[in-house]
């Protein structure tokens, strides 16, 4: 069996433990760092420039702006965004404005999205404009539910649905960093392409081999891509996406 150089994560950090425990329940020796001899390599969160066959060696090319134009180019639908320095026009009324409020005001990079300011009007989004910490608006999208789908070449592995520990409708807009959530595994939706097809274009599109993809479903019933994680949290050797990300990254670790 391949041995496996996992790069990137911090030496107590659960998903890489899990990953490692896996790969080595599969027969694998597993690495960490780059100067021990290894045959193939997974990123979790971050690249490689190599010559050994590395999945996601070119993982986070594109800050969090870019990532949804490149979403756009490559026709999956995500939210409406832009600059926060070109957002702004002057129209006489807010009811005029094509892009309706509530914007959410992000920046290029971010963890856990703990830097959102929720936007409701347009003194909000000038406050922001003029405090100069954030880089472009998203527009808020109503929800009916979101899901992780976990991403493996061509191949949709897994979906999980989060369930949010908030009471009421994305209270704040920003229900995800204010109240936390967990994840339940829905194989019932495995298969269906209206969840997974975006999720594994989203993946190509930023040139990654594998990824967590987080997606929303609407009240207006369409499904929109939000991101890709390239280094998700997995809690327990018992998740069943860490277990087939392990398979499938095994079966092609043996491929090479």
């Amino acid at each position: 069996m391949k041995t496996i150089y996992l790069r990137g994560g911090k030496a107590n950090n659960t998903a890489i433990n899990v990953m490692k425990h896996h790969f080595e329940e599969l027969g694998h020796k597993v690495v960490r760092s780059k100067e021990d001899p290894f045959e193939v390599g997974l990123s979790w969160g971050c690249s490689y420039n190599g010559p050994k066959p590395f999945l996601n060696a070119n993982v986070n090319q594109f800050d969090k702006f870019n990532c949804f134009k490149e979403f756009r180019d490559a026709g999956v639908l995500c939210p409406t965004t832009f600059d926060v320095n070109s957002a702004i026009p002057m129209y006489k009324s807010e009811e005029a404005r094509p892009e309706k409020f509530p914007w959410l005001a992000r920046k290029l990079r971010h963890t856990k999205g703990k830097d959102i300011v929720v936007c409701k009007t347009l003194a909000d989004a000038c406050i922001v404009r003029r405090n100069g910490e954030h880089s472009f608006f998203s527009v808020w999208i109503p929800t009916d539910t979101e899901y992780r789908v976990w991403v493996f070449k061509n191949k949709a592995l897994a979906v999980y649905e989060k369930q949010y520990k908030g009471d009421g409708e994305y209270e704040g807009f920003c229900r995800n960093r204010r109240f936390g959530f967990s994840f339940e595994k829905r194989d019932d939706l495995r298969g269906q392409a209206t969840i997974e097809s975006p999720c594994i274009k989203a993946v190509k599109a930023l040139g990654m081999d594998w990824g967590a993809v987080d997606i929303l479903k609407g009240k207006d019933g369409k499904y929109y891509v939000l991101e890709v994680n390239s280094m998700p949290h997995i809690d327990t050797i018992r998740r069943s996406s860490g277990i087939r990300l392990a398979k499938a990254v095994s079966d092609w670790a043996e491929a090479q």
